[in-house]
């Protein structure tokens, strides 16, 4: 990944979004298994919403969403009780996925906390991921991780 580095005040072009907002797939899980507690993303949410409204971030891009995770959406996951952020449907979901032992590489949907709480309880480091999904238009954003005690 190149590096770009910006003047204070000076805007980036679009397409150069995910180098200023870099993602390291690795560090969340890495920091589960050094016993971390819980991260919050809705500062970043937040940001990425205003991004789009000013047209830094294309819609399209943020409404990208995988067809499981869509389906997990329209079919398991409970409502949120507030809108989405960008198509204004009352379509909001909490999708909730566990991965530790025995789990799988795909991890676990869970639609419910008795699930949840079951999985605490076994053996092992379990990390719940829990992703705001909106069943109409795609929209997709992980809101928190934490880990399972």
């Amino acid at each position: 990944m190149q590096l770009l580095l910006y003047r204070v005040g000076e805007t980036a072009p679009s397409s150069d979004y995910a180098a200023r907002v870099p993602y390291h797939p690795g560090i969340a899980s890495e920091d589960a298994e050094a016993g971390f507690g819980e991260v919050d993303y809705r500062l970043q949410r937040r940001r990425l919403v205003r991004d789009i409204a000013r047209g830094i971030v294309d819609r399209d891009e943020a409404c990208e969403i995988h067809p499981e995770l869509l389906r997990a959406a329209r079919n398991a996951a409970p409502h949120m009780g507030g809108s989405c952020p960008l198509c204004d449907e009352d379509e909001l979901r909490l999708v909730a996925y566990v991965f530790g032992p025995r789990l799988g590489p795909g991890g676990k949907c869970v639609v419910s906390d008795h699930e949840l709480q079951r999985i605490a309880r076994r053996q092992g480091h379990f990390v719940s991921y829990e992703v705001e999904v909106c069943a109409k238009c795609g929209w997709n954003f992980l809101l928190r991780r934490y880990p399972l005690r």
